[in-house]
């Protein structure tokens, strides 16, 4: 099974004009796509089979997805009816356009193979290595994502009985405030300039959100804003050692019921510079259409997640002026 030669131009292609989308073009030109296609290897195997898409292809094609909220139905109609989306994946007017189901195993091949975070990674080195990423601060926050898959049923009746499981194995129930969520817990680290995602957990929602906000910390940065959740000792204590400035917001505890005023005005000067780490979620959910998760197991959603994160970041990129790393 060979990959497919896409991407010659056409005579029809010449005479075609294609609708002008500044924001495509602009990240086709910010990426260095032949490092990512060597992130992603070639996809062709020995062996007979119908010829198979280059991966840089279909990861562009899942990017648009992501970008327009898609469903995989969605986003092979839409690649095949809209040129600019052509041109962006890489494909001439005469080339076949990927289905759904082709879409859907090469999000599979990203999660078995461990290149969705290489891929992230490259994209976020990428961004760094044209001076971006600002490493004067961290932003770390978490925010619950409802699963796809409806919560186990309760057993009817008085005799009691098994509960009906849930399609979504993995999902479990989690709290924050009032609001109660089954489904998955989102934790981000991001760069405090621009709000780029540096670091990504994604857990089931019974695991709080301290519980990983050390995994969120990269550090090289100099200081780390979060909110008074992630106050603890042990962390105050690494973030010292780290020689990293500690901008967790303080919490009261049963020794000290009532904060100081000192540090309740620390605390609303952390909170002005925090708030930006809002921002990735909002775009999430209000432009990517990730209220809830899409699939029915961590794994799989892990994927859709980086690549939203990846996503998130080639177009918050693009308003960021490009300095010389230092």
């Amino acid at each position: 099974m060979a990959e497919r030669l896409v991407g010659q131009l056409s005579l029809a292609d010449g005479l075609v004009s294609v609708p002008a989308n500044a924001m495509l073009d602009e990240v086709k030109v910010l990426v260095d796509w032949q490092a990512v296609s060597e992130v992603l290897g070639r996809r062709d195997s020995p062996g007979p089979g119908a010829p198979t898409y280059p991966a840089p292809v279909l990861f562009r094609c899942l990017l648009l997805g992501v970008w327009h909220g898609l469903s995989d139905p969605a986003l092979e109609a839409a690649v095949a009816d809209r040129i600019s989306f052509r041109r962006f994946a890489g494909l001439s007017l005469d080339d076949k356009t990927p289905d759904h189901t082709t879409l859907w195993r090469f999000r599979e091949e990203l999660e078995k193979h461990g290149l969705i975070d290489r891929l992230f990674d490259e994209i976020a080195r990428q961004l760094d290595a044209k001076g971006m990423i600002v490493r004067r601060g961290t932003l770390v926050d978490a925010s619950l994502i409802q699963a796809a898959a409806r919560p186990p049923k309760k057993p009817r009746g008085a005799d009691g009985g098994k509960p009906k499981p849930s399609a979504d194995a993995d999902a479990r129930w989690g709290r924050r405030g009032k609001r109660t969520v089954f489904g998955y817990n989102l934790h981000i680290g991001v760069d405090q300039e621009h709000t780029l995602i540096r670091r990504m957990v994604l857990t089931d929602a019974s695991v709080g959100d301290t519980e990983r906000a050390d995994d969120l910390i990269c550090g090289d940065e100099k200081a780390v804003y979060g909110d008074k959740i992630y106050s603890t000792k042990a962390r105050h204590r690494r973030l010292r050692a780290a020689r990293i400035k500690d901008r967790l917001m303080r919490r009261p505890n049963k020794h000290h019921p009532e904060l100081p005023p000192r540090e309740k005005k620390r605390n609303r000067l952390i909170a002005k510079v925090r708030f930006a780490v809002e921002r990735p979620f909002a775009v999430f959910k209000e432009r990517y259409g990730l209220r809830r998760m899409r699939f029915f197991s961590l794994a799989r959603n892990r994927v859709a997640m980086l690549l939203a994160a990846s996503a998130y970041n080639l177009r918050r990129a693009i308003g960021v002026p490009a300095a010389a790393p230092g």
